[in-house]
């Protein structure tokens, strides 16, 4: 891992201005945790490295490895975990729709364009739980409406009294394709999020997690609201933007505070190391059942469907395993072809067969996703193999930052995998 840390020494270097600081972690789920005292050390860490400084000041100290990360969109599988624990319970069901609990589904129509019209109707059946964990609902994000019909105006917006529920009239869409016939990475977590909230035994959202997968674990420095939980918000890496900056004599970028953008999932990285190494074990304590743990773990999409079509053609679903090439869209970058060996599950994009990633060592069983400051992981329940690159730079998809991730991702599978 030489090479890959002595790139990583350089790009947080403080005069190169690229990286404030980043964590790269690769952890064995056979690995245990031994209690001292007040903390926790945990024992599976099979290589952790850290460099770089926690926040922007000058006499900010070196980053701690185990800082706490906001995981943004890498962190979404935690909620469809926390739905199927109440699949396990008998209070949720994987194919009935949900409108009995969330019945401000039935307002989210299906969207056609007909002759060039855009024309709205009821969907056949209705959105179930399974559509929504796999990205299978229909429900997509304003910019959907644009790469479908070529303007967000074009499709009549939702309508939802003022004392709506926040997800509802922030995060809900019409449907983009019949339920359960289509794929599109979109919006669906919150309404798996709303469910949970509503009939989950807490009072809201937050408080189940905190009861039923952080208390579980031991996860005493995890939160979804880490700014309101001092020693979590003391323990972050700072989030930053690269940006230029005239004012500079070098002529160099510079890197600015985002400390707004650091909210919702935000875990330390022994918390995100108890995350992965338990759903990964045959002991899992957050499911029960190996069918809801294989939902994780094993492709849901049927090959050839139209479901797996759409996952293959949008490239961003997979090519996050890919550099990127400089002032070059990612998504030119990350083309394929043909198109990799890849399916889906609840926790992310499934790599089929050993080496259809062109390079990158990832084998066959390999569940991986990403988060929008240029987080990525990926996890093998086979081998029992986790690895993580995680830093706080906006925006996503940033040549140096993510190119460090990949080359990390790659060492490091080569090296422990």
């Amino acid at each position: 891992m030489e090479a890959f840390e002595a790139e990583l020494a350089k790009a947080t270097n403080l005069g190169n201005r690229d990286l404030l600081g980043a964590v790269a972690i690769v952890i064995d789920n056979k690995g245990e945790t031994e209690l001292f005292l007040a903390s926790a050390e945990m024992r599976n860490f099979l290589y952790r490295h850290a460099a770089g400084r926690q926040l922007l000041d000058t006499d900010s100290p070196p980053l701690d490895p185990d800082c706490t990360i906001s995981l943004t969109s890498a962190g979404k599988f935690l909620t469809n975990i926390a739905a199927l624990q109440l699949v396990e319970r008998g209070i949720l069901m994987l194919d009935e729709p949900i409108s009995k609990h969330v019945p401000e589904i039935e307002k989210c129509l299906l969207v056609e364009k007909i002759d060039e019209k855009i024309r709205l109707r009821s969907p056949i059946r209705g959105v179930t739980l399974r559509d929504l964990l796999l990205n299978m609902s229909g429900m997509g994000t304003p910019d959907t409406y644009q790469e479908r019909f070529g303007s967000e105006d074009r499709v009549p917006p939702l309508e939802f009294p003022d004392n709506a529920h926040p997800l509802v009239k922030s995060q809900f869409t019409h449907l983009v394709f019949e339920p359960g016939e289509g794929f599109e990475y979109g919006w669906s977590v919150y309404c798996v999020q709303l469910l949970v909230e509503r009939v989950g035994d807490k009072d809201s959202f937050v408080q189940y997690i905190d009861h039923y997968i952080f208390s579980v674990l031991g996860m005493t420095a995890s939160t979804y609201l880490p700014k309101l939980v001092p020693h979590v918000w003391k323990r972050r890496l700072q989030m930053v933007e690269r940006k230029a900056n005239a004012s500079t004599t070098d002529g160099k970028a510079c890197l600015m505070a985002r400390d707004k953008d650091t909210y919702g999932l935000t875990c330390s990285v022994s918390d995100i190391s108890r995350l992965f190494s338990d759903i990964m074990s045959p002991d899992c304590k957050l499911l029960q059942r190996q069918e809801h743990r294989d939902l994780l773990f094993t492709p849901q999409l049927t090959p050839g469907s139209h479901a797996h079509q759409s996952l293959l053609a949008e490239t961003t679903n997979y090519g996050f395993l890919l550099p990127l090439e400089q002032d070059v869209s990612h998504k030119v970058s990350w083309a394929l072809k043909p198109s990799p060996a890849i399916n889906w599950t609840a926790a992310g994009v499934l790599i089929e067969e050993d080496n259809t990633i062109p390079g990158s060592g990832i084998p066959k069983g390999t569940v991986a996703f990403e988060g929008n400051p240029n987080i990525i992981w990926t996890m093998n329940r086979e081998k029992g193999r986790m690895m993580l690159f995680v830093t706080q730079l906006l925006p996503g998809y940033d040549v140096k930052a993510h190119n460090l991730a990949v080359r990390f991702l790659y060492d490091a599978w080569k090296t422990f995998g």
